[in-house]
């Protein structure tokens, strides 16, 4: 089912919505850190690009972007993905909308906005090897399966990458 889905920029005004989301169940579940997301949504680093996911007006989830530096890949064991691939997180905060489509949608409108970058080889999401509604939310999203890995303080996590082909 399609649905209005739109990508607001985040206004720091939207941070008391965040950290209620964050601490919903359904989310805080997989966000172990609730603080540091906020953190970074009031004061990204250098590169660091956030939105609001809303449906037909109503503010329902969140989304974050980053390019990611050959350091960071080498310091989590990414040695195979591209410097300067872009790392996606993304999650709807508002229960009810979870399931219906939202994400995916969410997530073709910021692909669409990445493609315009040829700089950026690759695009990336991590979840937990448990959280299977997200892994079917990104498949959904053209997202494929790379790997396994263990971040720091995560768990063993899936690693969904999607090549972006700038060629002609």
């Amino acid at each position: 089912m399609n649905h209005d889905v739109t990508l607001v920029p985040f206004r720091s005004s939207d941070a008391a919505l965040l950290s209620h989301w964050l601490l919903a169940p359904h989310v805080a579940k997989w966000y172990k850190e609730p603080q540091e997301h906020l953190d970074w949504a009031l004061c990204p680093p250098v590169g660091g690009e956030r939105a609001v996911i809303a449906v037909n007006g109503a503010r329902v989830g969140y989304l974050r972007w980053q390019a990611v530096s050959r350091e960071i890949l080498d310091s989590v064991g990414l040695k195979e993905i591209p410097a300067n691939s872009v790392d996606i997180d993304i999650l709807i905060g508002e229960v009810s909308y979870v399931g219906r489509g939202i994400g995916p949608q969410a997530l073709q409108l910021l692909i669409k906005h990445l493609r315009e970058d040829t700089s950026i080889p690759l695009l990336g999401l991590t979840t937990s090897i448990h959280n299977h509604t997200a892994q079917r939310a990104y498949r959904k999203a053209g997202f494929r399966d790379l790997r396994e890995y263990d971040p720091p303080g995560y768990g063993r996590c899936l690693l969904m990458v999607m090549s972006l082909s700038h060629e002609v």
